[in-house]
């Protein structure tokens, strides 16, 4: 629109004439934003919100306010907003209030959201809200009983906060008519600074359209539109101008003014934290560089005399396969007996000779495993395993639980899995604990306990796996079976992270972009999800590209963003197929490819990315249509 020709206008005409912003059980409105944004990354902000609904006069009453206001505050409490509110409030609240509020946006990273509904006026330029109480009977009283607006906006132009937003919902009828004179029809324009967007109701001049159930049509508008995730500024003032304009049936028109130099979105979009692994079960590949590694130094060192190859070993792949060999090996060696060694279950073991079988079925068992995903490879590497965790071999007992547990060479049985899973775990193995609790997390083959898989997870984390450290920072963090503490579960995330557990990185860098638990930190989490695709995580995939489709805490680049998505849906195909969790991918993909998610840009690079892959032979338009949908549904879509 040429908004600043029309506001220009506006300001001449309006000299001196009382005009009255709000529709009565509707709305005329104006919203004037500061969003002081760079085209660098933004962070996180601290988001801060004042809300007012005046309806309650001694004259002019008003049916609308406290409910738009009402609305208003859940809206902005949806996008992560801190919300003081007071309705009917007098001259000393709403200053006390201004002032509380400007001391909030002190922080550079803050958001300041200020939102009035009642009656409003303007006079020579000034406009003026009117608090419950006043006692107005001629237009030189209005400056002495009315909150001049120019202080409030003064005080947020000077505080440090990176975006200030001013929303004013005011009256379209004069409630002190009788006393005033030279009313100008509809609203004034306000000069706004650069950096600025301006955004009314209806168009200047024009006054709105009373609301017939409880809510004028701008503010229901715009409080359902702002919780949509991803829409930057722009389109969600594009969006609830359509839907005041059929609400209304094109009698009234929103517009704005905008000098914005960058982005600011009320919503950004985001992925939910991982649960443990009974709800997104990721299956580690066995057939790794690191696997590979390991079986290839335990086959070089195994028939060893030197108990120092084998505890470099141990410190090498902590954890690993082979530990409790090692530790049986170290134990031969050193002279000590194998029966006081920490993964017997409290027998004397069998003899040496006998543990040599034993001990090579289980490192075939491995080996066949490592192999990859053959299917009569992986039944005889569960019969093996079967083998030596009969005989008491922990590591074994585990394995074969995982088997189970995952549906590998086995059918999967729940049941059979937490008993195996159990015996380890009364042996004392770290990550059985973890797996066991996961099984109680989510009463899996036993009865769901969240105490027994707290403790579980306790247990396992502190012995340093990586599994148990990330399960139990998921149940702090959630507050699930314990009180919520997110500084304990950020860094039990840190601790898993630090080992290379991929969804401790997802979920410890949605924590350090939100600021949960410490301070906001975009340059870490953006290390995290880095680490965590290259282990073929689908979150992390899909969060980097709602980061680049937005230019968070990275440079904006659509075609980043497209290329994220794209990999985010093979790797949910891939997670699928590993884990027998076909209709979670697909509930994943449904959600990832909603048409209203991306911008344009990168709806655009998506289809581009699809030609290029051979998926697709329309054009890229930029828009979501069925072959586009189909040929993105397919990329996750297990055969």
């Amino acid at each position: 629109m040429a908004a600043a020709a029309t506001a220009g206008t506006l300001r001449r005409s309006g000299e001196r004439a009382i005009a009255f912003l709000r529709g009565c059980a509707s709305a005329a409105a104006l919203l004037i934003v500061w969003a002081i944004v760079s085209v660098a990354p933004v962070a996180a902000e601290s988001r801060i919100a004042l809300v007012i609904g005046n309806g309650g006069y001694s004259s002019a009453r008003l049916a609308n306010p406290k409910n738009d206001a009402e609305q208003m505050a859940r809206s902005l409490k949806a996008v992560g907003f801190e919300v003081i509110k007071h309705t009917d409030a007098d001259m000393a609240t709403m200053r006390q209030a201004f002032i509380e509020f400007s001391r909030r946006l002190k922080r550079q990273d803050s958001v300041g959201v200020f939102y009035y509904a009642g009656h409003a006026v303007q006079v020579a330029g000034q406009n003026y809200l009117i608090p419950i109480g006043a006692d107005i009977s001629s237009e030189s009283e209005i400056p002495v009983q009315a909150v001049n607006l120019q202080e409030l906006l003064g005080a947020m132009k000077g505080a440090a906060a990176r975006v200030k937003i001013a929303i004013l919902d005011a009256c379209r009828n004069n409630p002190f008519e009788s006393s005033t004179r030279g009313l100008t029809r509809g609203l004034a324009a306000v000069t706004a600074p650069a950096g600025t967007l301006i955004a009314y109701a209806t168009a200047p001049g024009e006054v709105a359209l009373d609301g017939t159930e409880g809510h004028s049509p701008f503010t229901a508008a715009l409080s359902r539109i702002i919780p949509t995730p991803g829409l930057e500024i722009e389109e969600v003032f594009k969006r609830t101008r359509a839907a005041v304009l059929e609400a209304t049936r094109n009698q009234q028109t929103p517009w704005e003014h905008s000098s914005l130099v960058g982005q600011f979105i009320f919503k950004p979009k985001a992925t939910a934290p991982e649960a443990s692994g009974a709800t997104v079960s990721r299956v580690p590949d066995a057939a790794d560089a690191r696997r590979l590694s390991e079986i290839a130094d335990w086959e070089r060192i195994k028939g060893s005399g030197d108990a120092a190859a084998f505890r470099r070993h141990l410190a090498t792949y902590p954890g690993g396969a082979y530990e409790e060999l090692a530790h049986y090996k170290i134990t031969q060696l050193d002279g000590r007996s194998p029966a006081s060694s920490w993964w017997q279950t409290g027998t004397s073991g069998p003899q040496p000779a006998v543990r040599g079988e034993i001990d090579g079925a289980f490192e075939r068992a491995v080996k066949l495993e490592a192999g990859g995903n053959d299917p009569q490879s992986l039944v005889e590497a569960a019969r093996l395993y079967r083998a030596a965790a009969e005989q008491g071999v922990v590591t074994a007992m585990f394995n074969l639980g995982r088997m189970f547990d995952k549906g590998r060479g086995v059918a999967r049985n729940a049941t059979e899995a937490a008993l195996w899973y159990g015996r380890a775990a009364t042996a004392d193995h770290a990550g059985a604990q973890g797996a066991l609790g996961t099984l109680y997390e989510f009463g899996d083959g036993v009865t769901g306990n969240l105490a027994e898989a707290l403790r579980l997870y306790r247990l396992s984390a502190e012995k340093g796996d990586g599994h148990g450290m990330t399960s139990l920072a998921y149940l702090y963090a959630q507050g699930k079976g314990v009180a919520r503490d997110q500084i304990e579960a950020r860094k039990w995330y840190q601790a898993a992270a630090d080992k290379g557990q991929s969804r401790a990185m997802f979920n410890l860098a949605l924590m350090q972009m939100r600021g949960e638990g410490g301070p906001v930190d975009g340059v870490a989490a953006i290390r995290w999800l880095n680490g965590a695709v290259d282990s073929g995580h689908s979150g992390a995939m899909r969060e980097l590209a709602y980061l680049h489709d937005e230019g968070r805490f990275v440079e904006r680049d659509p075609t980043r963003a497209a290329e994220y998505l794209v990999a985010a849906l093979e790797a949910l195909k891939a997670e699928a197929g590993a884990s027998g969790q076909k209709t979670q991918a697909k509930v994943s993909a449904e959600a990832m490819i909603r048409k209203d998610y991306w911008s344009y840009g990168t709806r655009r690079a998506t289809q581009k990315r699809l030609i290029a892959l051979g998926r697709y032979n329309g054009r890229a338009t930029g828009l979501f249509d069925s072959r586009t949908r189909r040929a993105l549904e397919q990329l996750a879509t297990v055969d």
